[in-house]
């Protein structure tokens, strides 16, 4: 608990993003990655292996953007810097163990953005007045240079759910809600859509909960039920193990990964 406080401590975020909870947020993956290490490794060179494969097929080599970044550890950046003159990679929450990781790749960048624009003026929001309208124009606002190639990597599911819960926080039914979760997951995938370079995403398509004997105790979208694109290939992440939920129960994740404009 002590080290988990210290990590939020030196976690860099907006005023917002910690109002609406995306430093806490981060240091819970953290600390859930680092006690199941081994469970994740799968997942997480799969992710790697998906965002190159992707990048290979670029023409351009400048500039390349990563959209999520989290702990750093599913994203390739020794092989994308020096593939690319510039990797920019966009999170909403810095842990310092991230932030030290990349100052091995002077040509790497981590920059604190909220790629859906919703979380600024939501931090401002009271039941009774409108929401704010997510937009696919919010990503090609976050640098002027337009890139050569964008990764959106195992971020699109987690996009609406601090939106979600400070909504409904603030009074707004659970229908609601969701309804404004799946704008928040439209207007990312159009925005991955509109760019005209190569995007490859890795998503969260379903959740999996399974019982100590193995069964399928229950299964969900993990997007709110937002088509995906058709995936090119797919795997299961076991996010969390029996145990760290729950003690009957573990939780698996179905990932998509599919190329836009390849």
């Amino acid at each position: 608990m002590l080290a988990e406080m210290l990590v939020w401590v030196g976690t860099q975020a907006s005023k917002p993003a910690r109002q609406l909870g995306y430093a806490r947020a981060a240091v819970s993956l953290w600390s859930r990655r680092r006690r199941w290490t081994r469970e994740w490794a799968e997942h997480e060179a799969n992710t790697r292996d998906f965002a190159l494969k992707t990048a290979d097929a670029c023409r351009h080599l400048d500039t390349v953007w990563l959209l999520g970044g989290g702990t750093l550890s599913d994203l390739p950046l020794a092989e994308l810097s020096g593939l690319f003159k510039r990797v920019l990679v966009f999170d909403i929450a810095w842990l310092p163990q991230a932030r030290a990781l990349a100052r091995r790749w002077p040509n790497v960048e981590l920059r604190l953005a909220d790629v859906s624009g919703v979380v600024l003026p939501l931090s401002e929001w009271r039941l009774g007045m409108p929401l704010p309208i997510p937009t696919a124009e919010a990503m090609k606002e976050l640098d002027p240079v337009p890139p050569d190639c964008v990764l959106s990597l195992n971020l699109l599911s987690q996009l609406p759910l601090l939106p979600m819960e400070y909504v409904q926080r603030q009074g707004m039914t659970m229908q609601s809600a969701e309804t404004f979760g799946r704008a928040i997951l439209q207007a990312h995938l159009q925005g991955l859509q509109d760019f005209t370079c190569p995007v490859g995403l890795t998503a969260d398509a379903r959740r999996i909960w399974r019982s100590r004997a193995g069964e399928i105790v229950l299964s969900e979208s993990a997007v709110l039920g937002v088509k995906l694109p058709a995936p090119e290939k797919t795997w299961h992440w076991p996010v969390a193990p029996r145990g760290e939920i729950d003690n009957e129960t573990g939780l698996e994740i179905t990932v998509e990964a599919s190329r836009l404009n390849a």
